[in-house]
């Protein structure tokens, strides 16, 4: 049941990218619908306790995700990296804590961190919904009325 509802909130999380993100966020989505498809296929690849295969998508969706991070100016997708990182972390669990019983650990662990992604997924879709709003308004900041907000050290008369 909490499987279901996991997906439930990560596919409206997707769809709000799809609908109000530019193309960073719809990448964002292909590749989360990405991992729900490839995710069972990759299921069985294990080292003993090590699942390998998930292991190896997760990393490649951190390394494609720090991509975005570095070439676009999204803030959202900083906290999806971090996020994604505590998640790849998990999967060392099983190596240096072999033949303890960590591994429910780290999966619990992942379930609530995919969670926190999920959230960031609403985040990105209203920073994108912003983004637009902010550039169709003429992107006018108050501060922008007033050019520079130091003294002019110059122009005040000293005593």
């Amino acid at each position: 049941m909490l499987t279901f509802a996991i997906i439930g909130v990560t596919l409206v999380g997707v769809l709000a990218l799809f609908c109000f993100g530019g193309w960073e966020e719809r990448l964002v989505g292909v590749l989360v619908l990405a991992l729900l498809v490839l995710v069972p296929l990759l299921e069985p690849l294990q080292i003993g306790t090590w699942r390998a295969g998930i292991a190896a998508l997760e990393l490649v969706f951190l390394i494609a995700i720090l991509w975005l991070t570095y070439a676009r100016d999204r803030w959202w997708l900083t906290a999806l990296a971090g996020f994604q990182l505590i998640s790849v972390l998990t999967h060392l669990v099983p190596l240096l804590a072999d033949g303890r019983h960590f591994v429910w650990t780290a999966v619990t662990i992942r379930m609530e961190v995919w969670l926190l992604i999920c959230i960031t997924f609403f985040v990105g879709a209203w920073e994108a919904w912003a983004a637009r709003r902010f550039a169709r308004e003429g992107g006018s900041h108050a501060q922008d009325k007033h050019p520079s907000s130091l003294v002019d050290l110059d122009a005040v008369q000293r005593p």
